[in-house]
């Protein structure tokens, strides 16, 4: 695994999937969106691959970085978070996704789901 981070976020590489911890009352926009989005092209090139966006504290997406910021190998999304305001925000994000998005409130059940997504 690799692990990479700055003052927003932490991410961590596996094989065919990614997990992103958004940081603290983030306002996560496009450009934030860019950088990982570079990261991602790195490791992963042009491989099918998932996100799992582990929502560990309160933090806000912009709706531009689901219209504008999505790599076509990034086959699904997966939220993860106990909070109820989480789960309702995700709702919302889901209509601006256009691939499999999933939400789960642990974060073993996400990874479980991306460890069988491709086999």
């Amino acid at each position: 695994m690799q692990h990479f981070s700055n003052e927003f976020c932490k991410i961590d590489f596996y094989n065919q999937f990614v997990i992103l911890v958004i940081n603290e009352n983030v306002n996560f926009t496009l450009d934030k969106a860019s950088v990982i989005r570079e990261k991602l092209r790195e490791h992963y090139q042009t491989r099918d691959f998932l996100m799992i966006s582990y929502r560990k504290f309160n933090h806000n997406v912009s709706e531009e970085v689901y219209k504008q910021g999505q790599l076509p190998n990034m086959k699904g999304l997966a939220v993860v978070s106990d909070k109820k305001e989480e789960r309702d925000k995700a709702l919302i994000e889901q209509q601006l996704y256009g691939r499999s998005f999933v939400f789960f409130t642990c974060i073993d059940e996400a990874i479980s789901w991306a460890e069988g997504y491709f086999n």
